[in-house]
């Protein structure tokens, strides 16, 4: 797969202002559908059409429920869906952690209208997408 338009996308990230530019821009920019949003990983988890979405975006740090928690708890129920980890803290993101945890890859906030698209291209495509600079915990 080498286009992403009519991807089916669910967006999760407590800060509503970045949620809605990242929708627009992967609706406009690359034809992809937004089928769900949430704040929290507890929104997130709750959602009634889950199965349906091809990837999700998850930011990690959010209030109630992180993406961590979160992404742990769905992986176990669907564990086809493909979740791409979104964070700002290079620092606190830990590779072997967000694998474990069962994200398929991750994107840092600075870099994420840079790399969206790559990122879904090769989640999509059954492979990890993970940038360099993350630190493996070990």
């Amino acid at each position: 797969m080498d286009n992403i338009q009519g991807v089916k996308l669910i967006l999760v990230d407590d800060n509503i202002p970045f949620r809605t530019a990242l929708n627009r821009l992967l609706k406009a920019q690359f034809g992809c559908e937004i089928i769900a949003e949430a704040s929290n990983g507890e929104e997130f988890l709750a959602l009634p059409n889950l199965a349906e979405a091809d990837i999700v975006i998850m930011d990690l740090m959010m209030p109630n429920m992180d993406g961590l928690k979160a992404t742990n708890q769905i992986t176990w129920k669907f564990p086809f869906l493909k979740i791409i980890a979104v964070t700002m803290h290079y620092d606190k993101v830990y590779l072997k952690e967000l694998i474990e945890k069962g994200f398929k890859g991750c994107i840092f906030k600075n870099n994420l209208y840079d790399k969206i698209y790559e990122a879904i291209v090769t989640v999509m495509n059954d492979h990890l997408y993970f940038p360099e600079r993350l630190k493996n915990s070990d």
